[in-house]
């Protein structure tokens, strides 16, 4: 059944063009202003922002979107023709996002992940707020009534005595969800006061005033570059402590719910079944007020750089028992922390001398976990289901000590790889026997009662 073909909001063109300003006066910068004047560089941004808002209606014109046949099929370009097509059984997780600038008016973006994809599918920009949640409520929806039937046709192919039976699929509405952490604003501020920018700030500052006292006839667009570079060094804790500003999160039987973001609004599903892999972490600098992050993998999730860094995190600060209660949730019941793990034999100083007593990994039931680190801990749990492939690598000083790494492959990293690091050499080919083995198992499709 087709929704027939709709545009965005007529607000898009405005937004997108205010957007377009934004990049144009960070393309001249302060060093474009001192050489062309404030005249010209302002007549250059004015004119590049009628452009940019010209071009914005004119895509605008050419965008739309459609459910059909369970697919959303997206048609956009004004010189080149562009269509997607997203399979909705393929749709990992659908994202409302709302920017600092569409929250006067009441607009948001849609984003969808795709499983495989390398990056985020389908930015709708933009919808009013209601019409991007009713979308995506409709757009989960059809996504598990999609895989429902996948699966059942996929399970009457198998079956020679099945009967062709209609298939039943449910159509109640998304499950309440159930609160599971809430983060303290105050806690979130202090704890990004405790990273390695915010104490490199007296130094940088300590340069600043050198600077104008060796340099006291300094342009006010130098003087401005300088500040710039100074503020950019607060760039990271900044936006950690914007993007995750009451950060919210909430479960349902099916997935988990995560609500931040203080300048733009994000609302984030993320389905149990697509869990590839959870990290507890441990930063140095908070160390002594025993706090400790978060982060999860998931299959599909494509974004990069500080969208990829936000995307993934499952616990912006907390304490080590909220850690274990989020991940906990996270792999459908399971308990990282009571996997018994085993440390690496005495020689493995030699390979690795100040890691060496951090390391250690176990096979639990339903999850590989391994730790690493001795300055910044880290513990990494991966389902058996989840793990794509198992490979053991030795490298020379490993092979001089018999020693040897355990790696496991997974969909959508965290920017670590799941290792048992430095193991015995006959104990990691045991691991990897029964990590292939109890991966196949998981895998395997679970008979219908």
């Amino acid at each position: 059944m087709s929704t027939g073909k709709q545009r965005l909001h007529p607000l898009s063109p405005v937004l997108n063009g205010i957007k377009s300003l934004g990049v144009v006066m960070a393309a001249i910068s302060w060093q474009g202003f001192a050489q062309f004047g404030v005249t010209t560089g302002g007549m250059i941004v004015a004119a590049g922002g009628v452009l940019g808002l010209i071009w914005a209606w004119i895509a605008w014109r050419f965008t739309g979107f459609e459910i059909a046949d369970r697919e959303l099929r997206i048609s956009e370009g004004a010189l080149m023709r562009r269509h997607r097509t997203i399979p909705l059984q393929r749709l990992q997780s659908v994202e409302v996002v709302q920017p600092l600038l569409a929250r006067p008016v009441g607009l948001a973006q849609l984003r969808c992940e795709v499983v495989g994809a390398a990056k985020t599918e389908a930015p709708l920009s933009f919808l009013t707020l209601k019409d991007a949640t009713e979308l995506r409520e409709r757009l989960l929806t059809l996504s598990k009534q999609s895989a429902t039937a996948s699966s059942v046709a996929t399970d009457d192919a198998t079956d020679p005595d099945a009967t062709a039976e209609p298939t039943v699929v449910d159509t109640a509405p998304v499950e309440e969800a159930t609160p599971v952490l809430t983060v303290p604003s105050g806690l979130l501020l202090r704890s990004q006061l405790l990273t390695p920018q915010v104490f490199a700030l007296p130094f940088a500052v300590a340069v600043t005033v050198v600077f104008f006292v060796v340099n006291p006839d300094a342009t006010f667009f130098g003087i401005a570059a300088l500040i710039s570079a100074l503020l950019g060094i607060l760039l990271s804790p900044v936006r950690q402590a914007m993007g995750n500003y009451d950060f919210t999160l909430t479960e349902t039987d099916t997935e988990l719910l995560i609500r931040r973001g203080l300048t733009e609004r994000r609302t984030q599903t993320l389905p149990h079944e697509r869990v590839t892999a959870v990290t507890i972490q441990r930063p140095l600098l908070w160390r002594w007020a025993g706090w400790v992050t978060c982060r999860v993998a998931n299959a599909g999730g494509g974004s990069s750089g500080s969208e990829q860094l936000l995307g993934g995190t499952l616990l912006p600060v907390g304490t080590h028992e909220q850690a274990r209660t989020v991940t906990t949730h996270a792999l459908s019941g399971v308990d990282l922390t009571a996997v018994r793990l085993i440390g690496v034999p005495r020689r493995a100083r030699w390979r690795s001398p100040i890691g060496q007593p951090a390391l250690g990994a176990g096979l639990g039931e339903q999850v590989f976990v391994c730790r690493r680190g001795r300055v910044i801990p880290q513990l990494v749990a991966v389902p058996y289901a989840r793990i794509q492939s198992v490979r053991v690598t030795q490298g020379r000083w490993q092979r001089a000590l018999r020693l040897a790494t355990v790696s496991v492959d997974i969909a959508g990293g965290i920017g670590i790889n799941p290792r048992a690091s430095h193991r015995d050499l006959d104990e990691a080919l045991d691991m990897a026997l029964r990590l292939r083995e109890r991966s196949r198992e998981a895998a395997r499709p679970q008979p219908s009662s």
